[in-house]
């Protein structure tokens, strides 16, 4: 039995690989945007991914991030984009049965 990979799973490995790459770069590249590491060391969020896909959100606005994300996040980030959206639409939901 041969353990050498068809050229289907090569293909997919490596398309996997180019994917895995492109997000690796559109991290760094909402990062070195975002100025955070301009920011005094010890300063939240100084070197820091955590919340550029939030800031990128409020930038673009919902609907575009939505069919951003289906298309480009791997699933449980989309997931996770998901869950904060909905999390952002009940706050806004009550501040207006709050205000009515």
């Amino acid at each position: 039995m041969s353990i050498v990979p068809s050229v289907n799973q090569r293909e997919r490995a490596k398309k996997g690989v180019r994917e895995q790459q492109n997000r690796c770069e559109f991290m760094n590249f909402l990062y070195d945007r975002s100025g955070r590491h301009d920011l005094p060391k010890g300063t939240h969020p100084h070197a820091t991914f955590t919340g550029l896909a939030d800031e990128f959100a409020l930038e673009l606005g919902r609907d575009l991030v939505k069919d951003f994300s289906s298309k480009w996040h791997i699933k449980n980030v989309r997931e996770g984009l998901e869950v904060r959206d909905n999390k952002n639409k009940l706050l806004l939901e009550l501040e207006n049965e709050i205000k009515n």
